[in-house]
């Protein structure tokens, strides 16, 4: 009911959900129209994105990814030849994340040309796209 009202007002309501498999999130998920999980490129992702079943209309977003590390750049090619909605963009690995969460400052007005900021605001662009009207 309450969902039903922000609709009416706004385009996009964002819920950051909990992993965990519960009624709520089950509830929460049921009735959202796209769902993005972050996923980083490490062993115990992988392992868990074969473990779970993900929605239909779910989207997975590579989070900390470090272009110099072997193992990522090889699990990132791996999940784009297996993860059929694997959203075509990554977030990068970049310290001013945390440098900006020690700051109490959100990073795009802390450090807005760092990789991880410039990185959000790709996709970002790339959700009002691709997103528009095909939930």
């Amino acid at each position: 009911e309450q969902l039903a009202e922000l609709k009416a007002s706004y385009a996009w309501i964002l819920l950051d959900l909990p992993a965990e498999d519960t009624p709520w999130t089950r509830a929460m998920l049921a009735l959202a129209d796209r769902v993005i999980n972050v996923v980083v490129p490490d062993a115990n992702c992988h392992i868990r994105l074969h473990q779970q079943t993900f929605p239909a209309n779910t989207l997975f977003l590579l989070n900390q990814f470090s272009s110099v590390s072997k193992a990522q750049q090889d699990l990132h090619q791996l999940w784009f030849n297996s993860l059929h909605n694997l959203i075509p963009l990554t977030i990068h690995r970049d310290e001013a994340v945390a440098e900006a969460l020690l700051n109490k400052q959100p990073l795009g007005e802390y450090r807005p040309q760092s990789l991880a900021a410039e990185g959000m605001v790709t996709f970002a662009n790339w959700a009002l796209i691709n997103l528009r009207e095909k939930a």
